[in-house]
């Protein structure tokens, strides 16, 4: 089972962002591993994790990346966490991506917000 870490740009300015800068740092991350264009893995040794960068459709739905390019503007970073992982793993990089894009990180799931704290 899984549970998620939603990070985003803040209100009032949702607008998307240029992803290669944001897939750049992502990949400069030791904990991860890139697997796809737009989306990363947890490196060795690391509880089990998936990243994946988004950008919102019309209406405010999902618009994942799929085929193999990755989007080329991006406002959603997704992170997918194992239920067995530490949860302070997931939230101090969940935390350290969406101060690096100075965005919010959620938890959705419970409503709540980890980044700004």
């Amino acid at each position: 089972m899984t549970w998620y870490l939603t990070l985003y740009p803040p209100p009032p300015r949702p607008e998307s962002i240029p992803a290669q800068p944001v897939i750049d740092y992502l990949a400069a991350q030791p904990e991860l591993r890139r697997i796809k264009p737009y989306e990363f893995e947890s490196a060795a040794g690391q509880p089990w994790l998936r990243v994946i960068v988004a950008e919102t459709g019309p209406g405010g739905g999902y618009s994942y990346a799929v085929g193999a390019a990755a989007p080329e503007r991006i406002d959603l970073v997704e992170l997918l966490c194992g239920d067995g992982g530490p949860p302070d793993w997931y939230e101090a990089l969940a935390c350290r991506i969406a101060a690096e894009l100075d965005w919010v990180a959620v938890e959705e799931s419970e409503e709540r917000q980890i980044w700004p704290r």
